[in-house]
């Protein structure tokens, strides 16, 4: 008697082992597309900044996200050189246009 529990383990174990090689799951294209950040390509002519306060890069080679700060719209090259100047805004010194 000892042995048909083990018995059944190992018939259920064997079928769900067969099942998953068979049955290939892949996410949804709208699943997949939910996860990637939407690329907004901002008109360097809405910031007052020529150049990212943090890096020093210039606006025109492509701008990734932007803040207000003291009633003007600041470009920045990355989420990272944003978060940096949120951080301590007043440390940055600003190129305006």
């Amino acid at each position: 008697m000892k042995i048909y529990p083990g018995l059944l383990i190992l018939t259920v174990l064997a079928a769900c082992a067969g099942n998953s090689s068979s049955v290939k799951q892949t996410p949804a294209k709208d699943s997949m597309t939910a996860m990637t950040p939407e690329e907004v390509e901002y008109d360097t002519a809405l910031v007052a900044n020529k150049r990212d306060p943090v890096c020093r890069m210039p606006i025109r080679a492509g701008i990734y996200d932007t803040a207000h700060y003291k009633g003007a719209v600041l470009g920045f090259c990355s989420s990272s050189c944003k978060d940096s100047f949120l951080l301590k805004p007043d440390t940055y010194p600003l190129v305006m246009k």
